[in-house]
């Protein structure tokens, strides 16, 4: 079976917090990846067993989590509300922004969090990727339509269980975001 995430996502869960260790993804690996990427996520959900027990909803956004023969804990993180939210990072994780825009905002001190005073503030869009280290002190806030895949090296620590409508309702709004990306032309988003 081929690998459902685009291989630069090792090298960003392998690389360290030292900014000067920064792994070299070629420009070819790192673009193109959305439609493909899209596609297998659906093939993944057509034989999903997983349901609203297995999600949650954790930093804003409702978690599904998607069932691969990887090493990794793969997720879709489906907009839940549009306020920054605190983000308390426990893995090293991988963000590839499917749809909408997810904001980042990093701090140096937890005081900083607490003023609103980011060290380091970005706005992601479809295909664009960050990655996050354990202890970052960092926060996002989605768009309404915002969709991303999120892997780490472990199952993440759950919030507050999504119901079975919660459930149907993101799953929903996955599957249809999912499906028009899919079908999208190469380059044609």
């Amino acid at each position: 079976m081929e690998a459902l995430l685009p291989s630069f996502v090792d090298q960003l869960l392998e690389h360290g917090p030292d900014p000067g260790e920064i792994p070299e993804i070629s420009a070819t690996g790192s673009t193109g990846w959305l439609t493909a990427l899209a596609s297998r996520v659906l093939s993944v959900l057509s034989s999903e067993t997983h349901g609203s027990a297995d999600a949650f909803l954790a930093h804003g956004y409702a978690y599904l989590p998607v069932s691969v023969p990887d090493r990794h804990a793969v997720y879709l993180r489906v907009a839940a509300q549009s306020a920054m939210t605190l983000w308390l990072v426990d893995s090293p994780a991988v963000v590839l922004t499917a749809a909408g825009t997810v904001a980042l905002e990093m701090y140096q001190e937890p005081s900083d969090m607490q003023v609103g005073r980011p060290q380091y503030a970005r706005s992601f869009g479809p295909e664009q990727v960050f990655a996050v280290h354990p202890g970052t002190l960092c926060a996002t806030q989605s768009s309404d339509d915002g969709l991303q895949v999120l892997a780490a090296h472990t199952t993440l620590d759950t919030g507050e269980r999504l119901s079975g409508d919660e459930y149907a309702a993101a799953a929903w709004r996955a599957r249809w975001v999912l499906e028009e990306l899919a079908s999208a032309p190469a380059g044609g988003r």
